[in-house]
């Protein structure tokens, strides 16, 4: 169960466009230890954008994000090469690496074998040993299922081992916090059911998480919150059942009838 008391990161107004075009339009949230967050929304609505911001990938225009261990990422746009910019930047290195990203693309190299899929950032990125990477690759791909395709080339796996050959890249990282995009929607309704119970045995360990989706009985049966995102902005942010029972405007209504009837 999440703790309530102790949050990972807080989201305070922010903002992001591209191009002069509003992407991110002044969302806030929270995401606490153990909690499982899901975000739904039309396309376009900028559910993507607001994961890329949370670890950095994208750096916001306004507003600010305040970390567990106390580094806040702001968006005031300072350009400066002085110590406390590199500062500034070693310490958004180190919350990157501690928040998993898992790309609804993959993004694995085909080319290579599930196993140096795994251990190059490890090795490259956190200075680990070879072995001792290796042992860790070997332990979460026996837990996933992946234990006999280790040696494989990723350009030979189906859509649901590569998924969760993403989800063991994030892991080995060790993060603290998993940012999940759209993870089930190229998966079958028996693969789904599979990631499902991953997420679920995730969440047992103490990992913290985002979950994008488009899937509203997924998402009702491993979040323990739901937010409602819509034009950039948080709408709603509740409980699967409240989201369910008191929308808080016409488009949540609409939007959850949608999702309810396609399933």
């Amino acid at each position: 169960m999440p703790d309530w008391d102790i949050e990972v990161f807080t989201a305070n107004d922010i903002h992001k466009s591209f191009v002069g075009v509003s992407v991110l339009r002044g969302i806030s949230f929270s995401l606490h230890q153990h909690e499982i967050l899901g975000v739904i929304g039309p396309s376009g609505g900028g559910k993507t954008t607001l994961l890329k911001c949370l670890n950095g990938l994208e750096l916001i225009d306004r507003g600010a994000i305040r970390y567990w261990n106390g580094f806040i990422l702001g968006g005031d746009g300072s350009k400066s090469g002085n110590v406390a910019k590199r500062t500034k930047e070693d310490s958004l290195l180190t919350v990157r690496r501690q928040v998993g990203f898992v790309f609804q693309g993959y993004n694995l190299w085909e080319e290579k074998t599930v196993l140096q899929n795994l251990t190059l950032a490890p090795i490259v990125v956190l200075g680990q040993r070879r072995d001792v990477v290796t042992e860790r690759a070997q332990d979460l791909c026996g837990r996933f299922g992946l234990g006999h395709k280790l040696n494989s080339g990723v350009w030979r796996l189906s859509g649901g081992q590569k998924q969760r050959v993403a989800i063991v890249r994030a892991l080995m990282m060790e993060p603290k916090v998993l940012l999940l995009d759209e993870i089930t929607s190229a998966l079958d309704p028996v693969l789904t059911f599979d990631v499902m119970q991953i997420v679920r045995d995730l969440q047992a360990t103490g990992l913290a998480m985002v979950l994008v989706t488009h899937h509203i009985e997924f998402a009702s049966s491993v979040c323990d919150r739901i937010m409602f995102v819509s034009e950039g902005q948080a709408i709603q942010v509740d409980s699967p059942q409240n989201l369910r029972a008191n929308p808080v405007s016409e488009d949540v209504r609409h939007f959850m009838e949608i999702l309810s009837s396609a399933r």
